[in-house]
């Protein structure tokens, strides 16, 4: 089957006039000079229209006249006789056609793309991969995948009464009854009615049956599951094994919402090994199908097969409340001892005696819950050790000072990955696109490298984000255009991740003075005080397109003038800021905001300069000092007595 395109006037009372084809998906036109700039770039500007099988008239579609503007029609397959009039291209007589095509076109090179725009030779391109069409679903796994075989798959199960005997603080408490109780499972549902119904088939997964009953990981189901849906695999790191994964859509989407996973930020993460010198490291084996599911609760967790459907007899990977459970569990064993993060679990010691001690009792309690856990990579199970890698982050305790940097091999392979070669040539999938950008994320996180430096990538990722979220059915193997300013920013990004400098931890001492920050609708001012009396400041209006700009991003703007005239002492500075936006995006690097982020980048790119570490705190408007310098107030002598605050402010407010 060809796939090619062609270029044809659309008029609604026909097909194109060049030739009839079976199929046609329509792509809105405009001319590239049409475009705004990369950095604004907006989506959308070839939209593709849903097909109409039915044969009927839109409204608002303009039938009966004649639209004459260039169109890029997609033709699939050889010549056929044209639809009647009102139909897209021909779509055929009826709607069982074009769900035909849909099946025939999924089964091609086993992925789907979707090309917004018109390649360049137009004319006679031809395609290797099968532009999917409006409407078709495309499974989140890869075809490829299907032939690795399952990972060993252990059948041990957790003893999760004996577990949650030992959480002291409840947390796991609260969501054991998703595994043991159908009541509290049927509560769950958003709409109170957990019939279900839904039947997905699942491809390719046949071959898999006999693994999945010899570990008791999944049985045939006796009758029909309330949710039978569709399972795929995933490559594991190794690369020559899979993971079984379950789209769970169907079920998440008639469920509330888990509570918080208890999983503890990546920062905090880091920060908190960085403070002891020794460590032990093991992970669970098939940690999420340790865990086992009431057989009254597993007729939700159905696999959709040929034959026979199968149920789950474990925890659901892929299921939304699957990770909250693990998580809350891995903490009850680590309570006191050290860290986890889902089945990885680092126990921590100040010294090498008390490191062992936490061992052991980690031992005792994983054996109590009976835990299967083994060593990550070759070191010895119950190990200790100083120098290590944890959830891709190479731990290097025994310096003088402890300092961390990515994993050499993570690095490596993203930095020299297919998916980059694509991103940084312009063209790439959307699949493509979100796995690097979200290794960037992974990177500037554990490199400590401010996000706002890449304010056009986070912006382009962000609209990229909006528009999967909001489709009906996201095509994750559509090409997309990455604007050249980010593709430089990535470019950087690279590099620096190629380098994967050491990054020392701790907090450098207090420059014992404070920057009060604050902007109105038309002034800004900026005060740094030192022993108790403003020793400087700046203040001025807001003019050109600031003076149009939202009231954050002014506050923004203060906030970078503040640092850049007022703060020269190496070291940490306290930052005091009464709005809670320009607060968040200092403290986490990076803003919602592509103006802002471009602002913030500006100031932390001179702190980094001075070795300034900023401290924002967020402080109530009654208690922000600068507040009267923004209102028409001049500047007094330095150095200057500090002004009483508001009375409105109470003494509360004000710590």
């Amino acid at each position: 089957m060809a796939v090619t395109w062609t270029r044809a006037w659309w008029r609604w009372t026909g097909g194109p006039t060049t030739r009839p084809v079976e199929r046609v998906v329509r792509v809105d036109g405009r001319s590239r000079a049409d475009e705004p700039d990369d950095e604004r770039q907006a989506f959308g500007r070839w939209v593709r229209k849903r097909p109409r099988v039915d044969g009927g008239k839109r409204r608002g579609d303009g039938c009966g006249r004649r639209s004459l503007s260039p169109t890029w029609v997609l033709a699939v397959g050889g010549p056929q006789p044209a639809g009647r009039g009102g139909r897209v291209g021909g779509v055929g007589r009826d709607a069982s056609r074009l769900a035909g095509l849909q099946r025939r076109l999924q089964g091609i090179a086993g992925g789907l793309a979707v090309y917004d725009e018109a390649p360049d030779n137009v004319s006679s391109s031809t395609y290797s991969s099968t532009p999917s069409l409006p409407g078709c679903r495309v499974a989140p796994g890869r075809r490829a995948d299907a032939g690795l075989p399952l990972a060993r798959v252990t059948s041990n199960r957790i003893d999760v009464e004996a577990l949650a005997a030992m959480d002291g603080v409840g947390r796991f408490r609260e969501v054991l009854p998703m595994l043991m109780d159908p009541v509290a499972f049927a509560e769950a549902f958003v709409s109170g009615d957990a019939a279900g119904g839904c039947r997905v088939p699942s491809r390719g997964m046949e071959r898999h049956r006999a693994t999945l009953r010899s570990c008791g990981v999944a049985s045939d189901a006796r009758s029909r599951p309330a949710f039978a849906m569709k399972a795929f695999t995933t490559p594991k790191k190794d690369g020559r094994t899979a993971r079984l994964v379950l789209d769970a859509r169907p079920l998440n989407d008639a469920m509330r919402r888990p509570p918080s996973m208890d999983l503890p930020r990546l920062r905090d993460f880091i920060a908190e090994v960085e403070r002891h010198r020794f460590a032990m490291q093991c992970d669970g084996v098939s940690y999420f199908y340790q865990f086992p599911v009431d057989a009254s609760i597993s007729r939700y967790f159905g696999i959709g097969m040929k034959g026979c459907d199968m149920l789950l007899n474990v925890l659901c990977m892929g299921w939304s409340w699957a990770p909250c459970i693990a998580q809350r569990a891995s903490n009850v064993l680590v309570r006191d001892l050290g860290l986890a993060w889902v089945d990885n679990f680092l126990v921590l010691g100040g010294t090498l005696d008390e490191a062992e001690r936490n061992v052991a009792v980690f031992r005792k309690r994983a054996q109590a819950a009976r835990v299967e856990v083994r060593a990550e990579g070759d070191d010895a199970l119950w190990q200790v050790r100083s120098r290590f890698v944890c959830v891709g982050v190479e731990f290097d305790l025994a310096a003088e000072t402890q300092r961390h940097r990515l994993d050499p091999a993570w690095a490596e392979r993203w930095v020299d990955g297919s998916g980059m070669t694509a991103v940084l040539s312009g063209r790439a999938t959307a699949r493509q696109f979100a796995e690097v950008f979200g290794g960037a994320v992974w990177a500037t996180d554990i490199l400590a490298v401010p996000r706002c430096h890449f304010a056009a990538l986070l912006s382009f990722a962000g609209r990229l984000g909006g528009r999967m979220v909001g489709a009906a059915a996201p095509v994750w193997d559509e090409v997309v255009d990455v604007p050249p300013s980010a593709r430089r920013e990535l470019g950087a990004l690279r590099k620096i991740v190629r380098e994967n400098p050491w990054v020392v931890g701790g907090v450098p001492e207090d420059t014992g003075s404070v920057l009060w920050t604050d902007a109105s609708s038309r002034a800004w001012a900026a005060l740094l005080e030192a022993e108790g009396r403003f020793v400087d400041g700046r203040q001025g209006v807001f003019a050109g397109p600031d003076a149009d700009a939202h009231i954050n991003l002014k506050e923004m703007l203060a906030f970078a003038e503040g640092v850049v005239r007022l703060c020269w002492a190496p070291g940490a500075q306290r930052c005091r800021i009464d709005n809670a936006a320009v607060v968040g995006a200092v403290a986490k690097g990076s803003s919602s905001s592509y103006a802002a982020n471009r602002v913030l980048s500006r100031s932390l790119r001179v702190a980094e300069r001075r070795r300034i570490v900023l401290c924002p705190d967020w402080v109530p408007s009654g208690g922000q000092l600068a507040d009267p310098y923004t209102r028409g107030t001049s500047l007094p002598r330095f150095p200057a007595q500090l002004p009483l605050p508001r009375s409105r402010a109470t003494p509360f407010d004000l710590f």
